[in-house]
């Protein structure tokens, strides 16, 4: 988990009771403070870490670099065979850990494995959104070439796999879409639960950081690796970089209507 400055404390304080509360606790918890902190930020870290210091390993970075560096850097603190992503403002379900484990053990050729998320907002009694992600190998390819094609804090992968595929890079808001072509291209096989692991929680920054002239060179750079990767054709490629392009000039409020009403469903 990376956290970062903005975050609320209360949002990052539920995030960890639901990772410290499951039916099968991690060995390790691997928080990066990406950059300074806000003084609540680390009071409420310093709080789990009393309670549950010896689950915590936490690293600060002196700037903040983005989600891609920090994920990067905190994976390779992990001393486990197999990495569970989490955001610092989303809430786990309390068998969230049981269930992969039992699919990573009947499993044991899988590299990645995510699942679906409900979306809320304020409350996870107030769900306002699902989205699903395709649940098989043949499908997630297929889903890829236009979507991402995982829900990327519901998501476990082996160690081994992410190290030999380069790891996480900073590429804007495109980072874990860079990481799943690069396991899928490598041949890897990777599935989604059909069950809903993770409360995502949202709001309307949310819909308006997935837009952004900013994030159009990672959009052109992801289309490179996908062709050249061979999991897309130059139609499809086309297709895909309309899409993409054109997502990140229409404003925030018609995006959120689009993926409440038709990307997530």
């Amino acid at each position: 988990m990376s956290v970062y400055e903005k975050e609320k404390p209360e949002f990052l304080d539920e995030a960890l009771k639901s990772i410290e509360s499951q039916t099968v606790v991690p060995n390790q918890i691997v928080l990066i403070s990406d950059g300074p902190l806000t003084p609540k930020l680390d009071e409420i870290i310093k709080q789990h870490q009393l309670i549950h210091g010896e689950l915590y390993d936490v690293f600060k970075t002196k700037h903040n670099q983005g989600l891609g560096a920090a994920l990067r850097f905190g994976t390779s603190k992990v001393r486990s065979d197999w990495i569970a992503r989490m955001d610092s403002d989303d809430i786990a379900v309390p068998n969230r850990f049981e269930l992969q484990l039992k699919e990573i053990m009947a499993n044991p050729n899988l590299a990645l494995l995510g699942g679906q998320v409900d979306e809320f907002e304020n409350s996870i009694d107030n769900i306002v959104g699902h989205r699903e992600v395709p649940l098989n190998n043949e499908k997630i390819h297929a889903f890829l070439k236009l979507r991402n094609p995982f829900n990327h804090p519901t998501v476990m992968i082996n160690k081994n796999v992410l190290q030999s595929v380069g790891g996480y890079n900073s590429r804007g808001n495109l980072e874990d879409y860079f990481l799943w072509v690069k396991v899928i291209s490598s041949g890897s096989i990777v599935k989604n639960m059909p069950d809903v692991l993770v409360h995502m929680r949202v709001n309307e920054g949310m819909y308006g950081r997935r837009g952004g002239i900013k994030n159009l060179k990672y959009i052109l750079k992801l289309q490179k690796l996908l062709y050249e990767s061979g999991l897309v054709s130059v139609y499809e490629g086309c297709i895909w970089g309309v899409v993409m392009i054109a997502n990140t000039f229409i404003p925030g409020r018609i995006r959120k209507i689009l993926y409440k009403n038709t990307f997530h469903r």
